[in-house]
């Protein structure tokens, strides 16, 4: 089983206006012994987040740590994962994180693993910057 932990959704205005959707966390696997390669058996891995304003965005570029560290009869990877979206206006709120996987399996033997999970969402970078450039040379 797959948990995730210390997990936060981190928002940043890009050059192109687009806002970037980052997730920063933790993959914790409950495996006796000193871990295993990740890589080795995930075979599915799909991240999304659904924000507060109903609008969803898909985290397509995800990277996590193939070593880990081994404690308690967890194994524990860092996770990274990001996308981008167009929003007027970012600000902190919370989101709905969907993550579908597969761990110990092969395609074609049933349904993926799903965690979902509410995680705050972060607004960074100058405030001057976390409107669009249009809500800027309104104001």
């Amino acid at each position: 089983m797959l948990r995730l932990a210390d997990t936060s959704i981190r928002l940043y205005r890009k050059a192109d206006e687009t806002v970037s959707v980052r997730l920063r966390s933790y993959l914790m696997v409950h495996a006796k012994g000193r871990g295993f390669r990740l890589s080795a058996y995930l075979n599915r891995f799909d991240c999304s987040v659904k924000l507060a304003t109903g609008q969803s965005v898909n985290l397509d570029d995800v990277m996590y740590t193939d070593d880990c560290w081994s404690a308690m009869d967890h194994m524990v990877h860092e996770l990274w994962a990001s996308g981008s979206t167009s929003m007027d206006v970012i600000k902190d709120s919370a989101a709905l994180l969907r993550v579908e996987y597969r761990l110990f399996s092969f395609d074609g033997q049933g349904s993926p693993s799903v965690i979902e999970t509410v995680v705050p969402v972060l607004a960074r970078g100058r405030r001057a910057l976390r409107y669009a450039r249009a809500s800027r040379s309104a104001a």
